[in-house]
């Protein structure tokens, strides 16, 4: 799960599955495999709704895209950085 924290840091809002199935669609059209998922990371890591989608994305097509939780451990440290990156800016 994303930190509660985090969530509160980068005002995540749950997104829900109604909501993320055009995302999938997309994703399961361009990416292949975990790999190119996991590699599209990293193009938008820098944005936090994108990844916060994409989790969602994960978490409701886990045994599709996800199944051993990987890829979504990957995007929570990802936005976990963000979260501190953005409380520094805060107390800077």
């Amino acid at each position: 799960m994303i930190n509660r924290n985090t969530v509160r840091v980068l005002s995540l809002k749950p997104v829900t599955r109604a909501k993320c199935h055009d995302f999938y669609v997309k994703i399961n059209s361009e990416c292949e495999n975990a790999q190119a998922i996991e590699e599209s990371v990293s193009w938008w890591q820098e944005d936090k709704e994108k990844l916060n989608t994409l989790w969602w994305v994960l978490n409701y097509y886990s045994d599709r895209l996800d199944p051993d939780r990987y890829l979504r451990a990957v995007i929570e440290q990802r936005l976990d950085a963000l979260a501190m990156k953005d409380a520094e800016l805060f107390t800077a």
